[in-house]
């Protein structure tokens, strides 16, 4: 969920300048928003679930990094951000290919001076297997879902979470079906009420995959799917939607900072609502990126 921030006259001038591009991969089409400096190093993001280039935290993030030097790419995940008529066929959290094409191109073109990759939440599992697919790309996570089937689970038990995302994910549904006219059903998903039916019923009747287990199996990051990755992983442990303990057994190259506070990615630190993990992503790639030009 994003903060409900009020952009200051610096954040509203930055974001009238970003670049909108529609860039078609492999027969998929992607929106990304640019923020170019000549010369800097990239920094590409992916927001959480059903979030956006637009969502405040993303913006916020992309904000303070350009004040510190780095030229950022704010990613939309197929069907998010108002893109659901770019493609007909439906998102699902195993497309990493078409993501892993995105970054691996936007690193080509813009990233001559180095780039790193950073995500929230559900952006954050994708960043992580971003990394595992190309090695050496400076990732930073943000409370990255690491168990599909424990996350969908502790959305249900929050009403105010799980409210939240059946609005969005509904909205999603309507604007593909309008997009698309005839040639999806979603009548009966639209009287589904719970994150959990919602899923198996998109599982069933819009995947190739045989069960949501299997769905879920898919992008799921516990036991050794992250063995060989490098990255970090900043989380809180009084996450309402992802435990702590699904940090527990990380292979030795995930590097874990875990504070005390944050909540879900927010880690607010003033009554402006700006969040010290935009803060922490500046430090982080600004070190990442030095190492790397040492080596």
């Amino acid at each position: 969920m994003g903060r409900k921030l009020v952009p200051s006259k610096v954040q509203q001038q930055f974001h009238a300048a970003a670049e909108r591009k529609i860039i078609t991969l492999n027969g998929v089409n992607l929106a990304v928003d640019l923020n170019l400096i000549p010369d800097a190093p990239l920094i590409m993001l992916i927001p959480g679930w059903l979030g956006s280039s637009q969502s405040s935290y993303a913006r916020s993030c992309a904000t303070v990094l350009a004040r510190n030097g780095f030229s950022t790419a704010r990613i939309n995940l197929r069907d998010h951000g108002n893109t659901a008529h770019l493609n007909q066929g439906l998102f699902n959290s195993a497309m990493i290919e078409e993501v892993v094409a995105l970054v691996a191109h936007l690193d080509e073109l813009y990233g001559t001076k180095g780039s790193g990759l950073m995500g929230y939440s559900l952006g954050g599992n994708f960043a992580l297997r971003v990394a595992r697919a190309l090695p050496g790309l400076p990732t930073l996570a943000i409370a990255p879902a690491m168990e599909p089937a424990s996350t969908m689970y502790q959305i249900d038990a929050s009403t105010m979470y799980q409210r939240y995302f059946i609005k969005k994910w509904r909205s999603v549904w309507r604007e593909k079906d309008k997009a698309f006219p005839g040639v999806y059903n979603f009548k009966n998903a639209l009287t589904l009420n719970t994150v959990s039916a919602l899923t198996d019923y998109f599982v069933r009747y819009h995947s190739d995959f045989d069960s949501t287990d299997e769905y879920f199996q898919a992008y799921d990051l516990s036991a050794d799917a992250l063995q060989g990755v490098n990255a970090h992983i900043l989380a809180a442990a009084d996450d309402p939607i992802i435990p702590a303990e699904q940090y527990g057994r990380l292979p030795e190259g995930i590097v874990l900072h875990l504070t005390h506070r944050g909540g879900h990615g927010a880690y607010l630190d003033s009554w402006r609502l700006s969040s010290w993990a935009d803060t922490y992503a500046v430090q982080h790639f600004k070190a990442a990126l030095s190492n790397q030009t040492q080596v």
